[in-house]
């Protein structure tokens, strides 16, 4: 009976420990398995595009930008859609302008600061949503709504602190106390009939105070790039739609060049009477008779031993009745 119970509490114990190596055994499973999934993110992470939608999110010079100018943009776009007309199309390419210059923040942060040669295509969508808006100015000068057009065509320019150094601020100021001029004028002539002009006019000047702040805060010098961050040259291919690396991460091979043309055709057969106007030419090739006057130069004594011994009496220098006979 002691035997029995014996054997049952080492059956129990041995099933304990089975069942604590089954848990120590699915615990370190579980610890490889999020390692891996954590190295994947993480290679994920650096193969992908770096101009991916969420790219650059949680760098403060975006999250920053976004909360201190953005509201103001949509309250100047939705006043202006209220006016409508010139004034809503030209509020439509400041929120085209605004939203590039978001995009082109969020590149800074991630890579390298451009040459002089690659800057040009990195902001060419700013560039031209400024020069809409100051046609849209120009090309409207009998408006009675020109002042409104003339205070964002002279402001918008504070949007081009990105490439001034090293004092974009002061720069903003300028063009903001530019577009103060136009924006009086406009309070001065819709300040007691429309309210709507008056928010109008709060907004687009709000939106120069907070660039100038913002700028001040994050960019005292200039945009201030990744030192660390990726070559410039990814964030160009992908503005201009081409896949800056391969599945892999690397980058995509070039197409194949185009295969050679075709072999130019044989050149006509010689005909008979060109056969004929040869004469008797040899037709040994030049450089077999070449190879075979250098193959007898070669034999070196041996290439003499076919000539015939000349006799004395029959050399011209030593028997002067042969060269008197001898025809010139």
């Amino acid at each position: 009976m002691t035997n029995s119970i014996d054997f049952q509490n080492l059956l129990k114990r041995i099933e304990k420990a089975t069942a604590r190596l089954e848990e120590v055994a699915n615990r370190r499973s579980e610890q490889r398995t999020q390692s891996q999934s954590a190295a994947a993110a993480a290679v994920a992470g650096d193969s992908g595009s770096v101009l991916a939608d969420d790219a650059g999110a949680d760098s403060k010079a975006v999250t920053e930008y976004l909360a201190m100018v953005k509201p103001l943009v949509q309250t100047y776009v939705e006043c202006s859609s209220k006016i409508g007309g010139v004034v809503g199309e030209q509020a439509h390419e400041v929120e085209t302008l605004f939203r590039a210059q978001v995009e082109f923040i969020r590149i800074a942060g991630l890579t390298k600061k451009p040459s002089g040669e690659q800057l040009p295509e990195l902001i060419a969508t700013q560039q031209e949503a400024i020069q809409k808006i100051i046609a849209l100015r120009d090309n409207n000068r009998p408006s009675e709504l020109f002042d409104n057009l003339s205070a964002v065509a002279e402001g918008v320019s504070a949007f081009g602190w990105v490439v001034v150094e090293p004092t974009p601020v002061p720069y903003i100021n300028e063009m903001k106390d530019s577009a103060q001029f136009y924006s009086n004028r406009v309070l001065k002539k819709w300040r007691e009939s429309d309210e709507n002009q008056v928010e109008w006019v709060k907004a687009l000047l709000g939106i120069f105070r907070e660039l100038a702040a913002y700028v001040k805060e994050f960019h005292t010098t200039g945009l201030t790039w990744n030192m660390r961050g990726e070559d410039v040259s990814t964030a160009i291919a992908a503005l201009k739609g081409k896949p800056a690396a391969g599945v892999n991460g690397s980058a995509q091979a070039p197409p194949p060049p185009p295969p050679p043309p075709p072999p130019p055709p044989p050149p006509p057969a010689p005909s008979a009477a060109d056969t004929r106007g040869k004469g008797n030419a040899s037709s040994e090739d030049p450089s077999e008779s070449r190879s075979a006057l250098f193959a007898q130069i070669n034999k070196g004594g041996t290439v003499t031993s076919g000539l015939r011994h000349v006799d004395k009496s029959e050399m011209t220098h030593k028997n002067p009745d042969l060269r008197a006979a001898s025809v010139v």
